[in-house]
């Protein structure tokens, strides 16, 4: 996450099927994982991750679709999409920069 500058991640089953887990913050990282006195390379990211990510399908209408503000405020919000089957299929990191979305509501 360091190397390519990324704050957030969906968590999935394993690369070839992508079914979705939960998300990880570098935050959730550091506050979850090494703040608790753990080892990150001994720690199973699905311990970590959470699930209360809003989730989406490839056709759920984002005009005036309402994005819960997180209780903690050092999260940003994010949307994960995924397909019928639970897939990943993409990932909106920054759902305010999205005209239509209702950050907030």
């Amino acid at each position: 996450m360091r190397t390519k500058n990324i704050s957030v991640v969906p968590v999935v089953d394993n690369p070839k099927d992508r079914r979705y887990l939960g998300t990880i913050s570098d935050r959730d990282v550091v506050t979850e994982c090494v703040g608790l006195g753990h080892d990150p390379s001994d720690c199973a990211v699905q311990d970590h991750a959470r699930t209360d990510t809003p989730v989406v399908r490839p056709e759920t209408e984002l005009k005036g679709y309402k994005v819960p503000k997180q209780t903690d405020h050092h999260v940003r919000s994010t949307i994960v999409v995924v397909d019928g089957d639970e897939r990943v299929v993409g990932f909106i990191p920054h759902p305010e920069e999205v005209q239509g979305i209702v950050i907030g509501a």
